[in-house]
């Protein structure tokens, strides 16, 4: 089986991440979105708790059939890292061939994650390119990862922080986040407490 995994912090779910999701549905079979514990690459800035951000995913992807959410990071120790939960989804799904779904940034940085090697010896990479000139670039990048292809996305401009600020001063969140999703941030009061200056 094809599976893509989709991780992320996901502090909220947004349209570009949903956006980024179905572009990418149609090479898999099945793409696991996966929130992280605690990202190894932010500090942990206000997110709202794992069970929270997990619930406004499975909304958020309710409608895309080859979408589930995974909360395996959310239920390890610690940080996040990448090639410990291959290491598990391996074991879990040994005949899967894994591809990590990321973005363009990622890709450029990818030999700066810890036990990059380790992590294509149990995934290939798909990197997300906003535009023209970046699939260019992103293609010879990619020389340098085997199985490494790259998607052209052109991105919503977007971002969980704006929608964090849009909700901490009780803006509408219309057409940044899924009307599901909107409900869930009111009435669960999320980011509420989150300084916007």
């Amino acid at each position: 089986m094809e599976t893509g995994i989709y991780g992320g912090t996901f502090n909220p779910v947004h349209l570009g991440h949903i956006h980024l999701l179905k572009a990418a549905a149609p090479c898999f079979d099945r793409i696991l979105v996966m929130p992280d514990r605690v990202p190894p690459h932010k500090e942990a800035e206000m997110l709202a708790s794992g069970e929270d951000r997990a619930a406004m995913l499975r909304l958020a992807v309710s409608d895309i059939p080859k979408a589930e959410v995974c909360t395996l990071e959310l239920e390890a120790e610690g940080r996040s890292y990448t090639y410990l939960t291959l290491r598990k989804l391996r074991a879990l799904y040994p005949d899967d061939r894994f591809t990590l779904i990321i973005g363009g940034d990622m890709l450029r940085t990818f030999k700066e994650w810890r036990n990059w090697e380790e992590i294509l010896g149990n995934a290939s990479l798909l990197a997300a390119a906003r535009d023209d000139g970046e699939y260019e670039r992103l293609l010879r990048v990619a020389e340098d990862f085997p199985d490494a292809r790259v998607l052209k996305v052109p991105p919503l401009p977007m971002s969980s922080t704006g929608v964090r600020e849009a909700a901490a001063v009780g803006k509408p969140l219309a057409g940044m986040v899924p009307p599901a999703v909107e409900d869930y941030i009111k009435t669960h009061r999320l980011y509420q407490n989150e300084r916007t200056d």
